[in-house]
């Protein structure tokens, strides 16, 4: 078998175990080596192109399918979504080629591949109305060395030292090094050095709090709207004092902070109003703090929101979700977050689809949150991605989240972004409330970087894209 294919062989291979519903964090370094091992030696350039395209897009429909929202659409939209947008990926491995071609195996051409895989990746994610899914750097959840560089430059700091890695291994591969090809080496091998140490000296946690969370039933969200469109308002009413009997019971077993899932909350105005004023007198008699999400379907168009409540019975905090509303009809947020002052830190607050967002949740990190509370609601198919992609708001911001999700992974991760506690809804056989998480949780907010670089290392990126496209244009006659 001729070498080439036996790369793209193991990197369709590979490719099955990146960023989606299986995840093996090494597979994203290793895949990109084999690709551009494989196209910078192909001689047919646009059949093997095409060839690339498949291979590529095959092991993302697989790994991904059912997991994003066009599958809700269609399943068939979803797929057309991803062989729509495989190209755009393998563009940079396009321009790696080309310059390669030009300009032989020279040390600074590592660069080539590694600004333009940046600068897609970004360019992939900014404006889009689904956030930053399906952004290379979620490839390394659970990977902690690879996730605290996004404490300093964000998702896209990630992407370029894995594609650089991934240059550098075919420079080495290719030709004997030059000292240039050791200083990057030695560059690549303290960015990751500096990130290892990071999570091996963690700064200890100014505050601990004992909170507990749980989520409704599975199914039981679309149950309870399915009889409430039908006229049946009284299982909201059945609903929400389960939920209040929850809530108290938690209190009684010493939990200082109760959280409830995205959507617990639901109802006409009339039952929301209601459950939040009887919440409210059950956090000043329990002296607890809850942070309850309501949807109010007596709304046009619906609202969505979370709200905090202090031991005084009061609404400290009111936050209204600002992401995915266009898929959900709800009312849109003002993306601006909002925080709270407690014994046990700075709080704050948003729902699911916005913690998708970094570039909002940034501004935690700038007023020094302690800890963020995202209610959510997932699916299956989902629900290892979506936790997973929030635990790099935490490593971002210097801050602990509290994730408590129906349908889903509910979890407790320290600023490091590690996981203190995790709970799959799936892997449960209770019958009655599930999630349920009762943890001691740490809380205290880490200075980083990424708060004042925000998205400064990806528009660098893109204006490196720019200048490469010119360099193409200016030396087409190489």
């Amino acid at each position: 078998m001729n070498k080439r294919y036996l790369y793209l062989a193991l990197a369709a291979i590979l490719g099955l175990f990146i960023g989606g519903k299986w995840n093996i964090p090494l597979a994203a370094w290793i895949v990109p080596i084999f690709i551009i091992r494989f196209f910078r030696d192909s001689d047919k350039a646009g059949r093997n192109f095409l060839l690339l395209w498949v291979v590529s897009a095959i092991p993302t429909i697989i790994s991904w399918q059912g997991a994003t929202f066009m599958s809700k659409i269609h399943p068939l939209a979803e797929v057309g979504f991803f062989l729509l947008t495989t190209p755009l990926g393998l563009l940079p491995y396009v321009i790696d080629r080309i310059y390669y071609r030009r300009f032989g195996n020279v040390a600074w051409l590592t660069l080539i591949f590694p600004i333009a895989n940046t600068a897609m990746d970004f360019f992939s994610a900014s404006g889009s109305p689904f956030g930053t899914f399906g952004a290379m750097a979620y490839s390394q959840r659970d990977f902690l060395p690879a996730m605290q560089i996004v404490s300093v430059t964000g998702l896209w700091g990630v992407t370029f030292v894995m594609s650089w890695f991934a240059s550098l291994v075919n420079h080495f591969w290719d030709k004997k090094p030059a000292p240039l090809s050791w200083t990057f080496a030695g560059a690549l091998a303290l960015i990751l050095s500096l990130s290892l140490g990071r999570t091996l000296l963690p700064a200890q946690p100014t505050h601990t709090a004992q909170i507990a969370g749980f989520s409704l039933p599975a199914g039981k969200l679309i149950e309870v709207m399915t009889q409430f469109s039908a006229g049946n308002e009284a299982v909201i009413s059945d609903l929400h004092a389960d939920e209040l009997n929850q809530i108290r019971t938690l209190a009684d077993e010493g939990a200082n902070i109760v959280v409830l899932q995205e959507g617990a909350g639901m109802g006409s105005s009339e039952q929301v109003e209601k459950l939040i004023a009887d919440a409210s007198a059950l956090a000043k008699e329990k002296n607890i703090y809850i942070v309850l999400p309501v949807f109010d379907l007596g709304k046009q168009p619906a609202e969505n929101k979370v709200h905090i409540i202090d031991p005084n019975g009061e609404i400290v905090l009111t936050h209204v979700k600002y992401g995915g509303n266009d898929f959900e009809g709800s009312l849109k947020g003002d993306g601006i977050l909002q925080t709270i002052d407690t014994p046990y830190g700075k709080l704050s607050a948003v729902i699911c689809w916005d913690a998708d967002f970094p570039n909002a949740v940034k501004q935690a990190g700038e007023q020094n949150v302690d800890l963020l509370f995202v209610p959510s609601n997932d699916w299956r198919e989902v629900k290892d991605i979506h936790a997973g992609m929030a635990t790099f708001r935490a490593v971002e911001n210097g801050m602990s989240i509290f994730r408590q999700t129906g349908e889903g992974v509910s979890m407790v991760t320290n600023a490091y972004g590690k996981i203190i506690n995790r709970v799959d809804m799936f892997e449960e056989n209770a019958s009655g409330f599930t999630g349920i998480q009762n943890v001691q949780t740490p809380i205290g907010s880490l200075n980083t970087l990424y708060p004042s670089v925000g998205d400064g290392v990806g528009n660098v990126m893109l204006l490196g894209l720019v200048g490469l496209l010119i360099g193409l244009w200016v030396t087409r006659k190489k």
